[in-house]
């Protein structure tokens, strides 16, 4: 039987290009308390880059995901469920094929977001599990599978500088295979270019507080820290040394890629990519002349519930309590 929804637990799914993720909560604001995580390696952006479709293997393999998370939120019943999607279904030319399969799953409707607000969202789920920690100028990066995602900080009262570059993991993995030093030539010649849109937005002298957030940040850090199981609170507002992130390419470069899908505290399948994701937190630590990265647990899931809770403010309720679960 389904269990009677509570008016304070909210939900939020993002269908990202590698992993796809699960979180259900309750509370309200930034105090919110994880009742439920759930992820899946999807590899949903497999095969993009050169096809620009997604595969039938991999829209099986999301399906199948989501089917799991389906019968979580069951359990869970909550009132409020907002999914999104990333690069993959932005890029996707069949897109509608899988969004149409996905919100039959789901029961509710699978947003496609801009980079732009997948940027923004990520930023305040970010700020969030910083507190107090966070310090300006800051600059955010979220290494996906398709993209990377940057958000410089303020300035003078205005919007925050969003930039999503064509860098990413899975596309990187594919393309050049293992060598790295090709990957590490692609990302010099995107990168650097994008940081140049940031003018005003990053300090002319010393390096801002770079923070990473997102799969590949997160498996760097647990790599670092010798986790043999995850730990999200070992994980939240670890200090990764680019020194230590340097060493830590080689040792993943010199293994084979069977080898790095074995090593603990990686998720199944990003031994196949995350070589390529480390190689753009390098470049991108080196471009800015900063010695070490924040790595943040929180991030774009987070941004997505507490975005899914605000809206939830709009919804009418009855004399009866709460009727059905606002799907955004």
């Amino acid at each position: 039987m389904r269990q009677r929804q509570s008016r304070s637990t909210t939900a939020a799914i993002d269908l990202g290009s590698n992993t796809f993720r699960l979180l259900i909560a309750r509370g309200t604001g930034t105090g919110m308390i994880p009742l439920h995580k759930e992820l899946a390696t999807v590899r949903l952006g497999e095969g993009l880059a050169r096809s620009g479709r997604l595969s039938q293997a991999a829209m099986a393999r999301g399906a199948e995901a989501l089917s799991r998370f389906a019968a979580s939120l069951a359990s869970h019943a909550p009132l409020v469920l907002r999914a999104c999607g990333t690069h993959a279904l932005r890029r996707a030319a069949n897109r509608e094929e899988f969004l149409a399969m996905a919100s039959g799953i789901l029961g509710c409707r699978v947003e496609v977001i801009s980079g732009e607000e997948e940027a923004a969202l990520s930023q305040a789920g970010v700020c969030a599990g910083l507190g107090r920690k966070a310090r300006q100028p800051l600059l955010l990066a979220d290494v996906g599978g398709g993209s990377t995602e940057l958000l410089a900080g303020k300035e003078a009262g205005g919007p925050p500088a969003v930039k999503s570059l064509p860098l990413g993991a899975v596309a990187l993995s594919e393309e050049f295979g293992a060598a790295p030093d090709a990957m590490l030539a692609r990302i010099a010649t995107v990168l650097g270019p994008g940081l140049k849109t940031f003018p005003g937005r990053l300090p002319a002298q010393g390096s801002p507080f770079v923070v990473g957030c997102g799969g590949t940040a997160t498996s760097l850090a647990a790599l670092a820290l010798g986790l043999r199981e995850y730990d999200e609170r070992r994980v939240q507002n670890f200090i990764l040394p680019l020194s230590r992130l340097t060493a830590l390419i080689a040792e993943l470069a010199a293994l084979p890629v069977a080898v790095r899908n074995t090593l603990p505290g990686l998720d199944l399948g990003r031994g196949e990519i995350i070589v390529a994701g480390a190689l753009i937190y390098q470049e991108l630590l080196r471009l800015l002349g900063c010695p070490e990265l924040v790595v943040s647990d929180a991030g774009l899931l987070e941004g997505i519930l507490l975005s899914a809770r605000e809206k939830s403010g709009e919804r009418k309720t009855g004399p009866d309590g709460p009727g059905p679960a606002t799907r955004h």
